[in-house]
């Protein structure tokens, strides 16, 4: 039960880290629950090569690949604590079993709490017509009658990147008011629609949004949406328990700091994908889980030159 790193989560980050590893020999053991976070939608997009792919489909693809790799050990198993002990390993405790390593990769990403937004009919919709990624669903929405759905600072803010794919944006703020003046006349100038209104449902069919209720009754036909924020959260606390220090980073997300090999201030611990970032995307998190695979086979070369 002994390895040289741990993968907690087997999403394109931690998946890409096993496959740069086993190709370098290192005895890696990756743990997954395979409930992805983009599980929900129908396709995956902007991954050269698998691009319009169902995220099921590349998971699989991806455990094929690494079946060859006889370094790289995958179990579908929930990681429920990772302590470290008196000589410096980590002890990685699952469901069912006790794992330990020198080193620890976390790549266990966020999950979307789509129901805390707290409107009717969104949690049919998510993933299907309303998504929280242009560059992932974008062309796809191209041209079509959007809503952006959102608080009054970000879902005005947010239109302005959903406006390059559509000129029919209308941004929704759920009863909130947009208080800022001039974010109201770029909003004119660009011809982007500001309903202030609170919503009463989405109206769907098959998961196909069709149109916004208002609280008034007034219906405002809707072919499709985005949400600058989904409620996501991380999927497990193991860097919080660990006193990982964050930082600032976009839209006041919280990041965990690492330096460039993309190890923490715990020695050992090392954090990638949208479990650092809360979203980094497909190609992103598969770039970042190449260089830690690459920057851990480093160190431990290093270690055994003499």
């Amino acid at each position: 039960m002994e390895y040289d790193v741990i993968i907690i989560g087997g999403g394109p980050a931690g998946m890409s880290a096993a496959l740069v590893l086993g190709r370098s020999r290192i005895k890696t053991l990756v743990l997954n629950t395979e409930k992805p976070r983009n599980g929900v939608t129908t396709h995956s997009h902007g991954f050269l090569t698998q691009d319009g792919k169902h995220p099921a489909e590349i998971l699989e693809v991806a455990k094929q690949q690494l079946r060859k790799y006889i370094a790289v050990n995958y179990k579908k198993e929930k990681a429920i604590n990772v302590v470290k002990n008196k000589s410096n390993n980590f002890s990685v405790e699952t469901e069912h079993n006790m794992y330990s390593a020198k080193r620890v990769i976390i790549a266990t990403g966020h999950k979307d709490n789509i129901a805390e937004i707290g409107i009717e009919g969104l949690t049919d919709v998510y993933g299907k017509s309303v998504y929280p990624c242009p560059f992932c669903d974008g062309f796809e929405m191209a041209d079509k009658k959007l809503a952006v759905i959102g608080d009054a600072v970000m879902a005005p803010m947010f239109s302005k990147t959903i406006s390059h794919w559509s000129k029919h944006v209308t941004v929704f703020t759920n009863g909130e008011k947009v208080t800022d003046k001039d974010l109201i006349n770029d909003l004119n100038n660009n011809g982007i629609l500001l309903v202030e209104k609170k919503i009463k449902k989405l109206i769907s069919t098959k998961g196909q949004l069709t149109g916004i209720e208002l609280i008034d009754g007034t219906i405002i036909e809707s072919e499709g949406g985005f949400l600058p924020d989904t409620k996501s959260i991380e999927s497990t606390d193991f860097a919080k328990k660990m006193k990982i220090p964050t930082e600032n980073g976009h839209f006041g997300m919280e990041l965990y700091k690492v330096d460039d090999n993309k190890e923490t201030e715990v020695k050992g611990v090392y954090i990638i994908g949208d479990a650092r970032t809360g979203w980094s995307g497909v190609a992103s998190s598969v770039a970042e889980g190449s260089e830690v695979g690459a920057a851990i086979t480093h160190q431990i070369i290093n270690e055994k030159w003499k």
